[in-house]
């Protein structure tokens, strides 16, 4: 159970609390949560710092909610529903929630209760991932589109039923604030429930106050009661969005007919939210110009309502429901596997990464002068400097002449990225996984809290990179390899590259039914066999086995670039160690190395040690990992050498730029002991 709560000092806690049984978990339910007191033993827990500048940051995001820290629940007793208004109004809303997930089809029932109340933590990740595309996630969250049908059917329905308009009037203004919390309370609920309330107050002689300064005024408003909201994505893309398209009141009436002017507020508004939408997301959708023109008139007119109609049914006549369904459900699965079939059609998306500052301050005077090209009727010349400018943006990484390579921190795991000059090639080498323990086992892990997609997918995404040249598994262990499939299905591999005799085995199946899926090449790889791209030699110095027997069967690979090495061990012990010594002595020293097993002192050796002499060794390891890697008695052997070494566990992810004339560099995430 996780979520946030509030002590009775006032303080705003995120909370995380394991059933010891399944009759707990069922009683807690049973009784309720959202809205319901809690007796507690509980202890104060540090949140994990970011694993990288693109990854979640938990500290930040608990900032932003306004919370004091975690607490891990070791106890919880209920005692009772908590008082006040905000608390009953939570607890209608679980009801509600209980009400939707029994009494709609379970095919619908998560878009339904996303629609409704604005919970989405039950919508499938593949289908987030098609919305995500097609640039309609905000379809699904509730907006000021959303409450703007609400109001109406219950303006048109209650004046058909011969109710007077003041008293309908004074009935949403009650209404919608109570509504704004039963929807979750999300910024973008807020700023439209804060115009709707505005809109409503009965017009004075002097008119209707300007839209613009009734969105101001809903803003302040709204920041005084919650100021971390600002820097919430979804804050800012709400208001910048609706801002522009008050201020674009020009470029629309230059519309044609309806569809011309859709057409028009997609443009204005996905323009407008660009440079927020790459700058935390790294990425736009360029579907949503076309797919919003479909989606947005069907939800709007068709998907909404339904829901809303269908909800009321199953209080008021189940069984015409349940006929209605019969017909509805159909219809939406269909039309799922359209939105499913659209999302993944070539140049859906454009994924430059983050915008560096002089990139993003670039597109914010692209946007601005797009705006004020469009509105002197130059559609051509404004579409030019937009296009140009993205172009430039893109263009980037293409234009640095170092070799990067970086050593992501996936907590107790493995995961590397190479980054060739010019950006000519891209290897991703390993990454990462979930190591299951006793009492895990048989446990299913919720895509989307893989290390997988947490981690090194919005690593790669933030560098721009939404392709690799090689995929590199050194073996099959979960550590390694585990979130293999996460990462395929979001970046797209020419090959991958395996150990021999490892094909079968249990921990890459994930990956080869993927890899099947996409049709892309998966080679066995040994000692001897290897490539070379823009003067760069990548060579792989084992295993020398045809069967996979272990850790010592890790794929080893090797990288030189003129003065340049380095050299990637995978889970390689001490005899494998040996064997590579003595086959390759000629391609050590290295200049870095990545330790093999994590820092175990199963592995570097010390006749391994002293033939590498590594400027700089890494330990990919996690924080206060039960095997305490790296082991103290490898970090004495480093040390006893005059060796440099450096763990994951404490730098985070580290990038090593390597630049012909101007020698190495390196980047860290958090300094040691963060």
């Amino acid at each position: 159970m996780r979520g946030f709560a509030e002590d009775p000092a006032g303080n705003r806690w995120y909370v995380n609390y394991r059933f010891r049984s399944e009759e707990e978990r069922d009683r807690f339910f049973l009784e309720g949560i959202a809205g319901h007191r809690f007796l507690i033993r509980s202890e104060r827990e540090e949140p994990d710092p970011a694993a990288h500048p693109y990854a979640f940051d938990m500290e930040k995001w608990l900032l932003s909610e306004g919370a004091s820290g975690i607490l891990r629940l070791q106890d919880a007793e209920p005692a009772g529903p908590a008082p006040g208004m905000s608390a009953a109004v939570r607890r209608w809303r679980e009801a509600l929630g209980s009400h939707i997930r029994s009494h709609f089809p379970e095919s619908v029932a998560a878009e339904a209760e996303a629609l409704i109340i604005g919970e989405r933590s039950a919508t499938a990740p593949d289908d987030e991932r098609a919305y995500r595309r097609l640039g309609i996630t905000h379809l699904f969250a509730i907006s000021g589109l959303h409450v703007g049908i609400l109001i109406f059917l219950l303006r048109e329905g209650l004046l058909r039923l011969g109710v007077r308009t003041h008293i309908v009037r004074t009935g949403l203004m009650l209404f919608l604030p109570v509504y704004a919390i039963l929807a979750g309370g999300a910024p973008p609920v807020w700023r439209a429930v804060l115009i709707s309330l505005m809109l409503l107050i009965p017009e004075s002689k002097s008119g209707k106050p300007r839209m613009d300064i009734l969105l101001s005024a809903g803003m302040i408003l709204f920041l005084l009661i919650n100021p971390q909201a600002v820097s919430k994505p979804g804050f800012q893309m709400s208001y910048l969005a609706a801002f522009s398209l008050i201020h674009s009141s020009t470029i629309l009436s230059s519309a044609r007919s309806a569809l011309h002017q859709a057409w028009l507020v997609t443009v204005i508004c996905q323009v407008a939210v660009t440079p927020v939408l790459l700058y935390h997301f790294f990425e736009t959708s360029l579907s949503s110009f076309a797919a919003n023109l479909l989606f947005v008139p069907l939800f709007s007119a068709v998907i909404l309502p339904a829901n809303l109609i269908l909800l009321i049914l199953t209080f008021l006549f189940p069984e015409l429901a349940g006929m209605l369904f019969g017909i509805y459900v159909p219809l939406r699965e269909a039309l799922s596997g359209l939105i499913l079939m659209c999302a993944e059609l070539p140049m859906s998306v454009w994924t430059p990464g983050r915008p560096d500052p002089p990139s993003l301050f670039l597109l914010i005077a692209a946007v601005l002068m797009f705006f004020c090209l469009l509105e002197g009727r130059k559609a051509w010349s404004a579409a030019a400097v937009l296009a140009s400018s993205c172009l430039l943006v893109h263009a980037v990484p293409y234009t640095d002449p170092s070799l990067h390579v970086t050593f992501i921190d996936v907590g107790q795991g493995d995961a590397a990225l190479v980054e060739l000059p010019y950006r000519r090639g891209v290897i991703l080498i390993d990454t990462g996984g979930r190591l299951l323990f006793g009492g895990e086992e048989g446990q299913e892990v919720k895509s989307g809290t893989g290390v997988g997609e947490r981690v090194v997918v919005p690593f790669l995404k933030g560098r721009g990179i939404t392709g690799v040249d090689k995929l590199v598994l050194s073996h099959p262990d979960a550590d390694h390899a585990e979130a293999a499939d996460e990462v395929l299905k979001e970046i797209r591999a020419d090959e991958i590259h395996i150990g021999p005799g490892t094909n079968g085995e249990e921990g890459y199946a994930d990956m080869i039914g993927v890899a099947a899926d996409k049709g892309i090449p998966v080679r066995e790889m040994a000692a001897g066999t290897g490539w070379t791209e823009g003067g760069i030699h990548f060579r792989y110095l084992s295993p020398f086995e045809s069967e996979y027997s272990g850790n010592n069967d890790s794929l080893v690979l090797h990288l030189e670039y003129g003065p340049f090495r380095v050299l990637f061990t995978g889970d390689l012990e001490e005899e494998g160690e040996q064997r590579i010594v003595g086959e390759y002595g000629n391609l050590f020293p290295v200049t870095l190395l990545k330790a093999g097993h994590h820092g175990s002192r199963t592995s570097s050796s010390v006749p391994f040690i002293e033939a590498a002499r590594p400027s700089i060794t890494v330990f990919s390891a996690g924080r206060e990992n039960r095997y305490g890697h790296p082991h103290p008695e490898v970090t004495e052997r480093f040390s006893h050498s005059g060796l440099p070494a450096v763990s994951t566990a404490d730098y985070g992810t580290m990038t090593y730029s390597f630049h012909p004339e101007k020698g190495m560099t390196v980047t860290h995430h958090r300094s040691s002991g963060k």
